[in-house]
């Protein structure tokens, strides 16, 4: 009886076997860096390449030395030796059978980079309704699930799609998305800006609520809200009880902040966007005003390009994503190079680590200064004659995004984006000057620009007060208080009270004549912003 048994259990392992060893997983990952001078990028691709869907991943990355991680986006990372180690997020971790995500984080080096080599593991999924939480945000605490699957059953899904793109500053905030009273969906904030989506049958006015604050850092930034496709930005939005300002909660009203437990009010579901603004996430390719360019295959390809100007041939590098679609407008994002650089310096650093973070919703150009001069000096207009002369010839070459063009750049960068933030503000989105001053001429067009600004406490080349000059120049062309609020990444701030749509960030980091550490990820974050 025992080896009937015994005969029957292992006929039934063996017809169960192939029903085992068939339901596995495999997870395969890729890695790809952009470095300069002590720093990278690292951007990671990780592909669920089994016959099962997962709930969960961790990825290992081993270094040749100590990865000196600065910060990261889509995954929680950890350090132990020369090894990182990078688990999902709450919203990333359910993959399906040949589905990918990808995440990234930054570092220093010192000066001998080795691309990581990359392991993965993970675990298939078990229940069906892990399975099924795969098309929504899941937040990453227990609570927050709870509350989750509360709202969800009475708000119930339906027609209404409402994303909120939002940030918290030290990754445990939650807000809760709220339609005519009622709880749809919480989620857990990540420290970079990240869009969180639900649906809903409900109708109503929306809000989105922090109700978590602790009086100390926890503070919440949301950027807009998009409702059936029409987007609202949140600095647009007269009711927010959870704003600081006039030493009370719910002072400070035309805010993007949540320093209190509080809402923005965003309108009705049914009511038309309460701002004309457009805005878009760093992982779509925008839906603004499309150029001349649109619809035709594109006149331009990547690479070197010299264009005639006033009698001087000046050239440019061109970077055009590798799967351009002529119907879709791209961002523009110009990045100039610093005193005695050239284009090639700035396409070698990634475009100050840009390209790498804009998951192809980009087109990037770096121009080459007038031959014979050390930088921007603009004698005489020729290197504004120069700017207006490429985007001329961009925006008929290629589907360019013209609400979307922005500036970067380092040093003599930094200064010609000073330049171009106030001369062509009527042109350019946002600037990111780093370690510059107001040194390159230019016209004052007496218009708000948004800007990302930084500047080393030591700089000894472009001294701290030249920085500080500029920026002061920006919050009043901006119409902004005095009043600043700390933001991510520390020690930056952010002024209060500015045009809508025009914030301005300063960020006096510790350090010289460089670009902070966290440059790359927090101007593409800014960008992003628009």
């Amino acid at each position: 009886m025992i080896n009937l048994r015994r005969c029957m259990f292992a006929s039934a392992m063996l017809f169960l076997l192939p029903m085992i060893t068939n339901n596995v997983y495999a997870l395969t990952c890729s890695a790809n860096a952009d470095t300069w001078n002590n720093g990278y990028v690292v951007n990671v691709t990780v592909t669920n390449d089994g016959n099962s869907a997962i709930n969960s991943w961790q990825l290992a990355l081993n270094f040749n030395q100590s990865p000196g991680v600065t910060n990261s986006w889509n995954a929680e990372i950890s350090t132990s030796g020369n090894t990182v180690t990078a688990t999902n997020v709450s919203w990333n971790g359910n993959l399906a059978v040949g589905q990918s995500v990808s995440f990234g984080f930054q570092g220093t080096h010192s000066g001998n980079f080795v691309l990581p080599t990359c392991s993965a593991g993970g675990g298939p999924i078990t229940s069906s309704s892990s399975s099924s939480s795969s098309s929504v945000s899941i937040p990453s605490s227990s609570s927050s699930s709870s509350s989750l699957a509360s709202s969800s059953s009475s708000a119930g899904v339906g027609n209404n799609s409402i994303t909120v793109r939002a940030s918290g500053t030290t990754g445990a905030e939650s807000i809760t998305l709220r339609v005519g009273g009622t709880d749809v969906e919480s989620w857990t904030l990540s420290t970079f800006m990240m869009d969180y989506s639900a649906t809903t049958n409900l109708s109503g006015d929306i809000h989105v609520a922090f109700t978590n604050d602790n009086d100390g850092e926890a503070d919440v930034q949301v950027d807009y809200v998009i409702v059936n496709g029409g987007t609202r930005q949140a600095e647009d939005q007269s009711e927010n009880t959870g704003a600081w300002g006039n030493n009370q909660c719910g002072g400070g009203s035309n805010s993007e902040w949540l320093h209190c437990n509080g809402y923005i009010n965003f309108g009705s579901v049914s009511g038309e966007p309460t701002s004309s603004s457009s805005s878009s996430s760093s992982s779509s390719n925008g839906n603004g005003s499309g150029s001349a360019g649109c619809g035709s295959g594109a006149q331009l390809t990547s690479g070197r390009h010299t264009i005639n100007v006033g009698g001087l041939n000046r050239e440019y590098v061109l970077d055009v994503p590798a799967n351009y679609n002529m119907n879709n407008p791209y961002r523009l994002v110009f990045g100039w190079h610093w005193r005695g650089g050239s284009a090639n310096d700035v396409v070698g650093q990634g475009y100050y680590g840009l390209k790498s973070l804009s998951n192809n919703s980009a087109i990037f150009v770096a121009p080459d200064r007038a031959p014979g001069t050390d930088g921007w000096t603009n004698t005489n207009d020729r290197d504004m004659a120069f700017l207006r002369a490429m985007l001329d010839e961009l925006k008929y070459s290629l589907c360019i995004d013209e609400d979307r063009i922005f500036s970067a750049g380092w040093s003599y960068g930094g200064m010609m984006s000073f330049a171009v933030g106030r001369e062509m503000a009527d042109t350019f989105r946002a600037i990111a000057p780093a370690s510059g001053a107001l040194w390159t001429p230019y016209t004052d067009s007496g218009l708000p620009m948004a800007a990302w600004i930084s500047h080393g406490t030591s700089d000894n080349v472009v001294g701290h007060n030249a920085g500080v000059e500029a920026r002061d120049l920006f919050v009043s062309a901006n119409s902004c208080s005095n009043t600043t609020v700390p933001i991510q990444p520390s020690p930056c701030v952010e002024y209060q009270g500015c045009a809508a749509g025009h914030p301005v960030v300063w960020c006096s980091f510790n350090g010289g004549h460089s670009t902070p550490s966290f440059y790359s990820s927090a101007v593409w974050n800014f960008f992003s912003r628009f």
